[in-house]
């Protein structure tokens, strides 16, 4: 059996522009399924192509990365920004040209240090699971 490799270090998330290093987990996902199924009264099945590729781009960050600033700073600017998640380990890409960060990430405050939640929506124009 050939032993598969994952290194979260050959994983790159690039946002507007800015390389985002920081990153303790990256989540990406569609809103709906790719296809839809219905019977008639006679039994005959019908299968239907979802055209909607709107998803979202979920980074989660250390309270204390720099990045933080980043995302909150696009967040504030109201603009379009360009995503894309790839894994040179494998060949997983995940491309969103024109995603929006739909809301600042909440706070947490305590004895130890937390995370920080982003989330980008937008439509994903490559969505490709693959390798690791």
């Amino acid at each position: 059996m050939e032993t598969k490799t994952y290194n979260p270090d050959q994983v790159s998330l690039i946002v507007g522009g800015s390389i985002i290093k920081s990153w303790n987990k990256v989540v990406v996902g569609r809103d709906e399924d790719s296809w839809s199924f219905s019977a008639g009264t006679s039994g005959e099945a019908t299968r239907t192509k979802n055209l909607n590729t709107l998803g979202a781009i979920k980074i989660t960050l250390p309270q204390t990365s720099q990045d933080n600033g980043v995302l909150s700073a696009y967040e504030k600017s109201d603009a379009l920004l360009s995503c894309v998640v790839k894994d040179s380990s494998g060949y997983s890409l995940y491309a969103m040209p024109e995603g929006t960060v739909i809301r600042q990430a909440g706070s947490e405050f305590g004895k130890e240090s937390g995370e920080r939640e982003w989330t980008l929506k937008g439509a994903l124009a490559e969505f490709t699971v693959g390798g690791n």
